[in-house]
């Protein structure tokens, strides 16, 4: 079926224009001085209710202000007999924090408003807003369970203590700032009839509105499904939900037009070759026998508010999200991986929250009643954690901002800016003007216009908007979003395979499609492989003597994950100018190149620009070949680029676990740093990245100066925690304990010394601290032996520990998406290297 598309569409291609050197970005389009910015008039839509030429003015909104957070988490709500808000605090701090759970009282780390006796009340509430004053209390609880109150006999009392409930919701939410899930109880899920009246009365004017998130819970809390073979069907999946929400909540927010990597860079999650998947069931469960093979070609799930019959829900449209995230759970494949309190979410499909309306290609009313109800519903989106919120950019301007701004100021959702023309044909004038329209300002993180038109023949106009729209953005100085251009129905299939970003397909499985003209994701890669839009790049290791190395087999698996045609080998040289002189680097399908020991180095001669940590570091471990098309002489031009990954697979796994300071002068908080050649640069750069003081120590005083002239920091002549009794050394020598000040703390310690160095820490290193929490976490770069006799140590002292292994992965995904331009498929690289890296017993007997 795919080939037969794709056949299809060649022939249609081949009938209209030819793509320029494979590249679909190369089709012919106006030129930029045939459309001046006069012409272009943003807001021209009727349904806009403003003129054309209005703006809404509005205040800079303030950084997003969950991120990285670490403060107490509130849990505010009406348990039911499940007791569900302090048994999801437990499960939370028992899979994240571990180390603090088991070795502390509940009551430490899980605070409960009481409905006691007065006197008692009175104290606890006292104690948590002691604890809210505070900075830091992370990662405690507070429950604020308005269920306590139903126990209260005494009517007086039961209404001034929910008095000072409700006093306590605000201060916390609106006051100190703390971020507040509410967990939404279904009522008739064994909760008491005065319970349930209680919930319902106080759920608008307190429940929702000191709250940003929300998870809806039904019978999972009451029925014994904590111990049973099913676990995803019932409470496990709600333990993973709070932690997906609490993942999504501290998220680096979305910055519209930035590339820089990271989970929530949207020219990653929109990036080239990404697809999301239309749902038009009515009910969500019907989805269910169709997962499985959907996941395989898709990077995100719409969920098409519009056409479901819960759509006036908010509790069932947000429960019935998180049953579409338990039913794909077992089958992501191609997705990126959510940081959660230092481990990893790998399972999560990102979904796309749409409310379509009827004059948007949609069934939503869109009479004043309906509109407003809409932008109720797109908030309860961005109250479920969803990873993209599309916003219909032709309604009102002051509830567009409205919504925005909460979403800049609170969420980590991308924003998607979109308009659908349905039923009449514009000029590619108008339709540039609708892709800056769906900007939404500069607000918009990537923008979608579907088009109608009644002519195969202009069946390339939406592709050439976008491009269009693209370059006057970059002219003005900007956001350049991704920009996704369609035409609506039959007639526009074609605009499906030439548009690269995030486009919405159908799949083979499903017996109808959510529009008329959509392809599968086999479909339009066929198609684009066939007309060559897609073309077979070759990416390969570079180094000497690397029979050893992973990276083919992890790179090779996750081009084959996302169905990219790409081969990646090895390319074992003694010089580095063997491999530039060679077919390979000098083939145009050269696409790149990991490059690791000898050629770190010798390699930047031949780079033609550098990344800023490649500069920094003085080491390239990633090539990117780009074509570019020079402006003045319209010829194609081949651009090298160097980058240096390490560095980030060394911070993120720290990042997640210790966070970033953001005041380095002030901190008190160090990173040691073993060894000193290229690692341990790289390991340097990220330690001041991390916001981390810098401490070295190597055999050779000399390599370790050499860091701290390049970084900053100090340097050791030995660990010890004071003078050495045994040193006879005429000069002056310095151990850690004395360059140390009073207060401060080894947060990490970075080796990168050979494994068969058996290195080992001083032991007063590792118990300086009475909980082993607040130890140093150690971080082995050697990923063979996956268990080294340091982290061996670090384990029986019961410390946090990052192996080498994490470190190749997390460096390989980042050269995976420089080179391809979307996301990486965290969970099948990471497997491939643990398969690699794992110790392979010869007999049972080992694992005793």
């Amino acid at each position: 079926m795919a080939l037969t598309t794709a056949v299809v569409i060649f022939a249609r291609l081949v009938t209209t224009v030819a793509l320029l050197a494979g590249s679909a970005q190369s089709l012919t389009v106006p030129s930029l001085s045939s459309i001046s910015p006069a012409k272009i008039s943003i807001g021209s839509s009727r349904l806009m209710g403003t003129s054309t030429t209005s703006s809404v003015s509005r205040t800079e909104t303030t950084r997003i202000m969950f991120h990285d957070y670490d403060r107490p988490i509130v849990l505010i709500g009406c348990s039911s007999e499940g007791k569900e808000m302090k048994r999801l605090a437990k499960s939370f701090l028992e899979q994240y924090f571990p180390h603090m759970f088991f070795s502390s009282s509940t009551e430490t780390l899980i605070h409960q408003a009481s409905a006691s006796t007065v006197s008692e009340s009175v104290e606890q509430d006292q104690k948590i807003r002691s604890m809210a004053n505070e900075m830091g209390g992370w990662p405690n609880f507070i429950l604020l369970d308005f269920a306590e109150l139903c126990t209260v006999d005494v009517e007086s009392e039961r209404t001034q203590r929910e008095s000072e409930f409700v006093q306590l919701a605000k201060e916390l939410y609106s006051q100190k700032g703390l971020l507040s899930i509410y967990i939404n109880v279904e009522t008739e899920s064994g909760m008491s009839k005065n319970c349930a009246s209680l919930k319902k009365r106080l759920e608008n004017d307190v429940l929702l509105k000191y709250s940003d998130y929300e998870l809806c819970i039904k019978n999972e809390g009451i029925l014994p499904g904590s111990d049973s073979a099913d676990e995803l069907d019932g409470w496990e999946h709600i333990k993973w939900e709070l932690a997906r929400l609490v993942a999504r909540a501290r998220l680096e927010p979305a910055t519209p037009g930035s590339k820089s990597p990271s989970v929530n860079t949207a020219h990653l999650t929109m990036g080239d070759n990404t697809f999301f998947l239309s749902l038009s069931f009515p009910k969500i469960e019907q989805v269910k026998p169709y997962v499985e093979e959907m996941c395989v070609d898709v990077d995100a799930m719409e969920y098409r508010t519009d056409l479901l019959d819960c759509r006036d829900s908010r509790f069932d449209l947000i429960y019935g999200m998180q049953q579409l995230r338990k039913y794909c759970r077992p089958h992501v494949i191609r997705v990126p991986a959510l940081p959660s309190c230092g481990q990893m979410l790998e399972d999560v499909m990102p979904i796309v929250y749409t409310v379509r309306t009827q004059n948007q290609a949609g069934t939503y009313p869109d009479d004043q009643e309906g509109i407003a109800k809409m932008f109720d519903m797109l908030e309860w989106g961005l109250r479920a954690g969803v990873e993209v919120l599309d916003v219909e950019s032709a309604w009102d301007k002051a509830k567009t901002d409205a919504l925005l701004t909460r979403a800049e100021q609170r969420y980590s959702s991308q924003i998607l800016g979109s308009h659908h023309v349905v039923g009449k044909e514009i000029s590619t004038e108008e339709a540039v003007d609708l892709f800056q329209q769906c900007a939404l300002d500069g607000r918009a993180h990537g923008a979608k216009v579907v088009l109608s038109i009644e002519s195969e023949d202009k069946d390339r106009m939406a592709h050439q908007a976008a491009l269009l729209s693209s370059s006057i953005s970059s002219r003005e100085g900007k956001a350049v979003i991704p920009n996704i251009s369609l035409i609506l129905g039959e007639v526009g299939r074609f605009s499906r395979v030439i548009n690269l970003p995030f486009t919405p397909v159908t799949h083979e499985s499903l017996p109808f499609k959510a529009a008329p003209g959509q392809l599968t994701a086999s479909e339009i890669m066929a198609a684009r492989v066939l007309t060559k839009i897609i073309t077979t790049k070759r990416y390969a290791i570079l180094g000497h003597n690397i029979a050893y190395s992973v990276s083919p087999q992890m790179q090779g698996s996750a081009f084959a994950a996302v169905r990219l045609p790409h081969q990646y080998g090895r390319a074992d040289v003694k010089t580095v100018e063997e491999f530039v002189e060679s077919n390979f680097f000098k083939d145009p399908a050269f696409g790149g190149c990991s490059v690791t020991i000898p050629h770190k180095q010798s390699i930047i001669p031949y780079v033609d620009v550098m990344s800023e940590s490649a500069s920094r570091i003085g080491s390239v471990n990633t090539l990117i070949v780009e074509e570019i098309v020079d402006g003045e002489s319209d010829t194609v031009q081949r651009v090298v680029h160097g980058d240096n990954t390490d560095w980030k697979g060394i911070y993120n796994p720290l990042e997640r676990k210790i966070g970033v300071r953001t005041d380095e002068d002030t901190s008190l908080e160090y990173a040691l740093i073993l060894g000193g050649g290229g690692t341990a640069r790289a390991a340097a750069y990220a330690a001041s990245k991390l916001g981390l003081k810098r401490i070295y120590y190597n055999r050779t005083p000399a390599k370790a100066q050499d860091l701290a002239d390049s970084f900053g920091g100090t340097v050791v002549s030995s660990l010890e925690q004071g003078p050495s009794a045994n040193d006879t050394s005429s000069e002056p020598r310095r151990s850690l304990g004395d360059v140390l000040p009073d207060g401060a703390r080894i947060r990490v310690v970075i080796s990168t010394l050979p494994a068969s160095a058996e290195f080992v820490l001083p032991e007063w290193l590792l118990t300086a601290h009475q909980q082993p929490s607040l130890g140093p976490v150690i971080f082995d770069v050697n990923y063979k032996p996956y268990q080294t006799k340091l982290l061996t140590q670090a384990e029986e002292a019961g410390l946090y520990v990052v192996r080498g292994s994490e470190m190749l992965w997390e460096q390989g995904v980042g050269q995976f998406e420089a080179w391809t331009k979307r996301t990486a498929p965290y969970a099948v690289m990471k497997t491939v290297v643990l398969q690699n890296c794992l110790p392979q017993p010869e007999d049972p007997e080992s694992f005793r």
